[in-house]
């Protein structure tokens, strides 16, 4: 802040000096010092009123400068902004269509899940109807088996029985004939004059 006027202080020094003294060439004298020290002031003031004026300026600019910093990051801001709403939206629309296809690929795995299930019901029960007529027919044809085992059996001991009986009668007439031709011989042998029992 530039100094106070000196000169109201001087002046009344300069009118009690005049009082006093009174003399014109002091008066002159006090007057030329007076007017170099309010010129002295002056240029100082001068000087300050310069540097004021030179740093508004500065300020100015700066304020300008700060000012188109700031409109700029505004503008970036802005930008950066718009450019995340946009993906911001293009990432929304992504992920709705991303869902959409999502929900449909799911619909459409529960229809081939459902129709899967169906299948495989009616394959089960394909194959436990197969299997119970398999099972039946073991059965059957076990049941047969048994019967023709029991029939080849009484069959069997049947012809066994008449084999038995055929070989009996042909024993009796071996036992026969052997019989027969015993004598034979011992009579021939007797005719010849051996003794059977020494042979």
């Amino acid at each position: 802040m530039p100094p106070k006027l000196k000169g109201k202080t001087q002046k009344k020094k300069i009118k009690k000096s005049k009082d006093e003294s009174g003399s014109v060439e002091e008066q002159y004298r006090r007057a030329v010092l007076e007017v170099d020290v309010l010129q002295d002031h002056l240029a100082l003031r001068r000087q300050i009123a310069r540097q004021a004026q030179e740093l508004k300026k500065e300020l100015r600019e700066k304020l300008q400068e700060l000012e188109g910093d700031l409109q700029g990051e505004r503008d970036d801001k802005q930008a950066i902004y718009s450019e995340m709403t946009r993906q911001h939206r293009s990432l929304e629309q992504e992920s709705s269509a991303h869902i959409r296809s999502l929900e449909e690929e799911v619909t459409e795995l529960k229809i081939k899940l459902a129709y899967s299930q169906n299948a495989l019901q009616k394959l089960q029960e394909e194959s436990e109807r197969k299997a119970a007529e398999k099972e039946a027919e073991i059965m059957d044809l076990r049941a047969q088996m048994e019967n023709m085992e029991k029939e080849y059996e009484t069959l069997l001991h049947a012809c066994l029985d008449k084999l038995i009986d055929k070989l009996n009668m042909a024993e009796f007439g071996w036992k026969k004939q052997a019989l027969s031709i015993h004598q034979q011989y011992k009579g021939m042998l007797q005719n010849c004059g051996l003794n059977p029992l020494d042979i």
